[in-house]
């Protein structure tokens, strides 16, 4: 029979662990009763909801800018 050696058991490391898990996307801080999302990203409020579109309708119209320069 095969020979296996038992590797020990270690956690994820910060890459591999869900976003999602760890916060909200935007402000980093706890869920509440109540999680939201925008396209398909946790997030902990209405008022990171707001941030969040804000910042991708902003990052949609530089890289606009940046086609047409």
């Amino acid at each position: 029979m095969c020979e296996t050696s038992v590797l020990p058991e270690r956690g994820p490391s910060e890459s591999e662990r869900c976003s999602s898990v760890n916060g909200c996307a935007v402000c980093g801080g706890k869920f509440g009763l109540i999680r939201h999302y925008s396209w398909r990203t946790a997030l902990c409020s209405k008022k990171c909801v707001d941030r969040f579109r804000t910042r991708r309708e902003r990052d949609r119209r530089w890289l606009f800018r940046a086609q047409v320069a």
